[in-house]
């Protein structure tokens, strides 16, 4: 009898080269419990994943939603701006048009989908502010 024949009897375990070599182990029992431990591993990821987004997605949504909320007319540019650079999950862009500046407030998790657009006259006064 071989050294390999007793190592199997002993483990009872077929023979490494019955099977070649499996990714975590020698055996077809082996592998599918891996195979199983491994899918449910990476399905819980998943799920984690997919939870810790929504958790910040939603959180951006409302941090646009309110700071958009506490634009009243007649308020100063720079004011706003103060306001919009306490946001942490979203930013904004500056644009001057013909009508004076437009801000849009809005955030990356959400492709830039849901905004605040933030109109300015000449003068740097505040004439309306929209959450869309």
């Amino acid at each position: 009898m071989t050294i390999l024949g007793i190592l199997t009897r002993y483990f009872n375990q077929p023979p490494a080269t019955e099977y070649g070599v499996m990714f975590f182990g020698n055996s077809r029992e082996m592998n599918n419990k891996n195979r199983r431990v491994l899918k449910f591993i990476s399905i819980a990821i998943s799920i984690l994943a997919i939870v810790g987004f929504s958790f910040f997605a939603n959180e951006a949504r409302k941090e646009i939603y309110y700071l958009c909320g506490n634009f009243k007319p007649n308020m100063i540019f720079s004011d706003i701006i103060r306001q919009l650079d306490t946001s942490d999950l979203s930013g904004y862009t500056t644009e001057t048009i013909d009508s004076g500046k437009l801000v849009i407030h809005s955030s990356p998790l959400h492709f830039h989908l849901l905004s605040c657009n933030i109109n300015f006259n000449t003068e740097d006064v505040l004439l309306s502010a929209n959450y869309d």
